[in-house]
């Protein structure tokens, strides 16, 4: 009988970490090269839903961040619910590019994602999605 009271609070235990663990994270992580803290941000906006907040760092007017927004929460107005970052690179020290996909709800995106580094933060520059896998297959190969 102490075997089973030994084993279940190490089960419960495990259990906890695995659910801790899938609440940080909301987008599957590469971890080499290392990731921009803004854009893991904005890709977290994303998979909640909040488009609004995911353009804020977008060097773009006002009237367009709003147009994005809108588009998204017409496409998906509750956000995702998986998120896979596919590929990673580091142009240099300050400038990164990724491509990443979102799904749910019978809709997947494929995403593609441009921007300055300045310290920890993330200046967007540019990003496009779609949900024709052929559009980026040639940036992950």
């Amino acid at each position: 009988m102490s075997g089973f009271r030994f084993a279940r609070p190490f089960a419960v235990a495990a259990v906890i970490a695995v659910f801790a663990a899938s609440a940080s994270a909301k987008c599957t992580p590469i971890k080499v090269p290392e990731p921009a803290r803004g854009l893991e941000q904005f890709k977290d906006y994303i998979v909640e839903g909040k488009y609004k907040l995911a353009m804020l760092d977008f060097e773009i007017s006002d009237t367009a961040k709003q147009q994005l927004a809108g588009g998204l929460e017409a496409l998906a107005p509750d956000g995702f619910t998986g998120c896979t970052t596919i590929k990673r690179a580091r142009q240099s020290d300050h400038f990164i590019s990724e491509v990443f996909m979102t799904e749910g709800d019978g809709t997947v995106l494929y995403w593609t994602i441009s921007g300055q580094i300045v310290g920890s933060s993330f200046r967007m520059i540019n990003f496009t999605y779609n949900d024709k896998f052929e559009e980026i297959r040639g940036l992950i190969y």
